[in-house]
């Protein structure tokens, strides 16, 4: 039935991403209570295009209700961020977060927040600063509609791209896991979310903005940061 999963999909979709837009009432329902401070290694996460921080209280939420004592979301103007500006964004919180707690930070990446997150591990010495990176649909291949964004954004998310071009050449530097959706209309087609060689998770059911609520996708993220080994 893959029609019938496919409307289902656009369905919850849409209703997700209307949620999203209603993030002030989010803001409302408290968090649950951080775990024992050095429980686990900190983690940032960060937002896409035309996104922001609220997006991303689902799983801040349910990293919290899992031992978690530090989760740091990143912020930026997404509607006129260029990628270097957004990598800007992730290490101003990401450095000093690595420093305080003496080591390094895990980082979680949407959308173009995980195409920038691994810009700056792989490409601009980030991954002296990060012990794993979970990207959940990134445009690592770039995406059919990169001409809908606006120009600045265009050399990142052409598949021929030269950000494309670069961050797939070669090995990732930290273990990576890539998390996206079976459905995604926004990385499309939506195996360029895929890294070679890098172990993913397919989420069914879900699109691009989905994934955020998703529980498959929650769980996947859990399991990721809680895996044993230091090579991707």
């Amino acid at each position: 039935m893959p029609s019938l999963n496919l409307l289902k999909a656009i369905a919850r979709e849409g209703v997700l991403t209307a949620r999203a837009g209603m993030y002030p009432l989010a803001r409302l329902r408290p968090m649950p209570t951080a775990g024992p401070l050095g429980s686990h290694t900190p983690v940032v996460l960060v937002h896409g295009f035309l996104g922001h921080r609220d997006m991303l209280r689902p799983i801040a939420r349910r990293l919290y209700s899992e031992g978690w004592d530090t989760v740091e979301r990143v912020g930026y103007r997404s509607t006129t961020a260029r990628l270097e500006d957004v990598v800007d964004a992730i290490r101003e919180v990401a450095v000093p977060l690595a420093k305080k707690h003496g080591g390094k930070v895990d980082i979680i990446g949407h959308s173009l927040g995980a195409l920038a997150s691994r810009a700056w591990i792989k490409a601009l010495g980030g991954d002296d600063y990060v012990r794993r990176f979970i990207s959940l649909g990134g445009p690592h291949a770039g995406t059919t509609w990169y001409f809908v964004s606006p120009p600045w954004l265009h050399d990142a998310l052409r598949p021929d791209g030269p950000w494309a071009k670069l961050l797939n050449e070669g090995t990732e530097p930290v273990p990576t896991t890539v998390i996206r959706a079976r459905y995604d209309h926004q990385v499309f087609p939506p195996a360029r979310a895929a890294i070679d060689g890098v172990h993913e998770v397919v989420i069914g059911g879900y699109g691009h903005n989905g994934m955020l609520w998703a529980p498959e996708a929650h769980d996947a993220i859990v399991h990721a940061l809680d895996a044993p080994g230091n090579t991707p």
